[in-house]
């Protein structure tokens, strides 16, 4: 388990520093220094794939591939009770990942908030108790 552990955190390091190299920027605001619920901000300098955009976030788990695919937070509620990350796109709540994959061109998006903090998904109640995904077009 603590191998799987290592290797995920080294695959996601890799996998950000290739982001940056393709002109991705990648800023950590997080709450508290010691805190798990932090905030990633990515910002787009390039045409990479919503998908692989959010896939550089570490604490971010997805499953299958292309439109299909469901984004989850890690952590021990997506073990026990997986529920799907909230999709809000220039503050309007679009639902899953296959609803705005269909309607949002990559290279129009300007940033991408991954929320966590309970504060922040307070706001989107419910439906944003899995996580939520802020992202603003140009």
């Amino acid at each position: 388990m603590n191998l799987e552990k290592n290797i995920n955190n080294k695959l996601s390091l890799y996998f950000i520093i290739f982001l940056m190299f393709l002109g991705c920027e990648i800023n950590k605001k997080s709450v508290q220094s010691n805190d798990y619920n932090s905030e990633y901000e990515i910002k787009n300098k390039s045409n990479i794939s919503l998908l692989n955009r959010v896939r550089a976030n570490p604490s971010i788990y997805i499953e299958g591939n292309g439109d299909n695919a469901k984004v989850y937070l890690k952590g021990v509620s997506s073990i026990n009770f997986p529920k799907e990350i909230l999709f809000v796109l220039d503050g309007i709540q679009v639902g899953n990942y296959s609803k705005i994959s269909s309607m949002l061109d990559p290279t129009m998006i300007k940033s991408i908030r991954i929320l966590k903090n309970a504060v922040d998904l307070s706001m989107y109640g419910f439906a944003g108790s899995g996580g939520v995904i802020e992202i603003k077009t140009k």
